[in-house]
């Protein structure tokens, strides 16, 4: 699959987004990213142990909570989980916080049906990161090669038709 279909298939009209490493320091990707899909009106969760609320977004501390509240269609917090087709993710994590994020989203069962999409911003991943992507199944759904979402965004969503 090409870069450019697999940053087509990120997108979809009824997707949840999450931006795993979001962050409330402006001069941060995990902000400047998160407030991309805003801008965009795209729902995007926040993923941060940390944290409570980036860019008045409730945070949620742990992908595992998100990918179960679509599997059982319930809403999390604010947002319309019970609704949306699956889950694409944007990383911003250093490669050892994206290892122990793939083995959650691993521990749940059905991950592969709620999984659309792994978006590994330059940095938050390396060899180990990829090859465990690819153990699990879901290395035709990684996005990778230094692409940004800041960069390549519009484009998938035009290709997408949103």
């Amino acid at each position: 699959m090409s870069m450019k279909s697999k940053i087509k298939s990120f997108f979809g009209a009824n997707r949840q987004y999450a931006v795993a490493g979001a962050s409330n320091n402006p001069s941060k990707f995990g902000y400047k990213i998160l407030n991309w899909y805003i801008k965009h009106n795209l729902s995007a969760i926040p993923i941060n142990p940390k944290e409570k609320e980036i860019l008045n977004q409730p945070v949620i501390s742990n992908v595992k909570t998100i990918i179960q509240a679509i599997e059982n269609h319930k809403d999390l917090d604010s947002y319309k989980t019970s609704k949306v087709d699956g889950l694409s993710i944007s990383f911003l994590t250093p490669p050892s916080v994206t290892v122990a994020t793939l083995k959650e989203i691993e521990s749940v069962e059905g991950y592969k049906n709620i999984i659309k999409g792994l978006w590994f911003q330059p940095g938050s991943y390396d060899q180990e990161v990829l090859k465990l992507a690819d153990s699990l199944g879901e290395f035709d759904k990684v996005i990778e090669e230094d692409e940004c979402i800041l960069v390549r965004g519009e484009e998938g969503l035009l290709s997408a038709n949103l």
